[in-house]
């Protein structure tokens, strides 16, 4: 069962091959430019370095994120500096250096609104189905009525199973409504020597937008 506790651990004993070094190249081709000041959700953000582009860009980027441990390597491997707030159930650390906020805590009791666009590269993959409409639903009410939405999801077969989980087209067109559309698909077992290893017989990652401008 996928509990807090799960990434929680994950996180302290290190088992996290989601994490990506490097600036996601999908984010850079498919990111749209937006009005400066633009406020940005990062659901489940980990310790990404998406948010460090997003914020140079000139976004107010807020990184939603259970694990206290991924906060503090993100503040640490970035050499940023913050101050701390608590407010309820969440702290809310406020980098000095970028427009960057990192929220601490469950992502279901963050309740902030307004939101101008949301990037879930790990997120939705992150849920159990039973979950991820709850998970959207919270998701789209942070947002404003013309949010822009880039969206990452995964569709595999094979003898491994999540997380990340497998998301199917139709599912995410039910969750997420009409609205969405698909930008872009990669093969990754003809791009990616990682998934060659006979765990997998297909496995997809896909690109999704909303963008209702």
């Amino acid at each position: 069962m996928i509990t807090n506790d799960f990434w929680l651990e994950r996180w302290q004993t290190g088992r996290i091959g989601f994490h990506q070094e490097g600036i996601n190249p999908k984010l850079v081709d498919y990111w749209p430019i937006l009005a400066k000041q633009s406020k940005v959700l990062v659901p489940l953000c980990g310790k990404t370095n998406d948010m460090i582009w997003l914020a140079e860009q000139g976004y107010q980027v807020t990184g939603v994120e259970l694990s206290s441990l991924a906060i503090i390597e993100f503040i640490g491997d970035n050499d940023l500096t913050y101050e701390t707030l608590q407010q309820g159930n969440l702290k809310i650390h406020t980098v000095n250096e970028l427009p960057i906020r990192l929220i601490e805590g469950d992502y279901f009791d963050f309740n902030e609104q307004g939101f101008d666009a949301c990037y879930d590269r790990a997120a939705m993959v992150a849920m159990p189905q039973n979950v991820r409409e709850k998970y959207v639903q919270h998701t789209l009410q942070r947002l404003s009525q013309k949010a822009f939405v880039l969206l990452i999801t995964l569709q595999y077969q094979g003898d491994k199973k999540g997380p990340p989980f497998s998301v199917a087209e139709k599912e995410v067109i039910q969750l997420w409504g009409t609205d969405i559309k698909k930008l872009a698909s990669e093969n990754l077992m003809e791009t990616n020597p990682d998934y060659r290893d006979g765990s997998y017989t297909s496995f997809e990652e896909s690109v999704w937008h909303i963008d209702q401008n």
